[in-house]
């Protein structure tokens, strides 16, 4: 039974209860009721009913407000104010709540805020480290920069959620993190790599999974630097992953590290055009190259060459 039953049976029966021991009274005493005294009687009765109705409704519609503000608050709705007017202890409840949902607001402010600032400060941490990466070879200077955003435009043309091209930014700033443990005499030799060393430089993949294999906030990103080298058809490193079975960001840190790859000057070979690279990119499609991903990456690149007559 609702609270608002139990008030108005409550009510009733407290303004029904004196009229029904008079009505036993008169009939016990053998008193005749007259017309005029019933009529007054039910008048009473109707009274009775509109009270309990009133006073019932005026207890239950501010405690449902309150219940309709507090699960807006379990929601995460903090701020939420609800209106109560009178001096009742009704009204000191809801002035205390809608008190605690102004206070719930301000401090998921002060946390939304830290939270952000903490997330500049790693970020602004992993570019420091990708720079770090860069600076062992001369060749590669801003590569990590220019594929963490490509391969960001490239999410937000598959849809992923803002979640997701945020853990994009980071595995594309730091997929080559672990260059950091390739000695700088491979890395920047200034002719083709030998096999020896060309097995050295695969190994990075590894090495830069195993370095923030211990950093819980950079965990998101892992599968990117570790599998980035991976190939659609299974013939990549470190692991011959194939197919969708290699995570997703890492077939889109592949793309976007494969167009800056082919576009900078390496010391092995020369920067190639864009019309170039568009055709190398359509022969690995399939091979190399999630097909899907392929596509969606040739859509942000040639809008952006549509746009401005050049491709970052």
């Amino acid at each position: 039974m609702t609270l608002f039953r139990v008030l108005f049976l409550l009510v009733l029966l407290a303004a029904l209860a004196p009229l029904a021991l008079l009505a036993l009274v008169l009939r016990a005493s053998g008193v005749e009721v007259s017309a005029p005294t019933l009529t007054a009687g039910l008048s009473a009765v109707l009274l009775a009913l509109v009270i309990s109705l009133v006073m019932a409704r005026r207890v239950t519609t501010p405690l449902d407000e309150l219940v309709r503000g507090a699960l807006d608050i379990a929601r995460g709705r903090f701020g939420r104010q609800v209106v109560h007017a009178g001096r009742t202890e009704l009204s000191d409840l809801a002035y205390t709540f809608n008190f605690m949902s102004r206070q719930l607001e301000r401090y998921d402010g002060d946390n939304t805020r830290l939270f952000a600032a903490l997330e500049r400060a790693y970020l602004e941490t992993i570019r420091a480290l990708a720079s770090a990466i860069d600076a062992k070879d001369p060749y590669t200077r801003g590569h990590s920069e220019r594929v963490a955003k490509l391969a960001v435009e490239i999410g937000r043309e598959l849809g992923l959620d803002a979640a997701e091209l945020r853990v994009l930014e980071v595995s594309g700033i730091l997929h080559d993190i672990g260059k950091i443990g390739i000695p700088e005499q491979v890395l920047q030799k200034p002719a083709l790599l030998t096999p020896e060393e060309f097995s050295v430089v695969r190994s990075h993949a590894a090495i830069g999974a195993e370095i923030v294999e211990g950093v819980e906030f950079l965990q998101s990103a892992r599968p990117a630097i570790r599998h980035h080298h991976e190939r659609w058809d299974g013939k990549g490193y470190p692991d011959g992953l194939a197919g969708e079975a290699i995570p997703l960001i890492a077939r889109i840190v592949n793309a976007a590290d494969t167009w800056d790859a082919c576009t900078s000057e390496r010391p092995y070979h020369r920067a190639r055009s864009a019309t170039e690279v568009f055709s190398i990119m359509a022969q690995l499609r399939g091979a190399q190259l999630d097909p899907n991903v392929h596509d969606a990456a040739r859509r942000v690149l040639m809008r952006q060459w549509n746009q401005t007559g050049v491709v970052a």
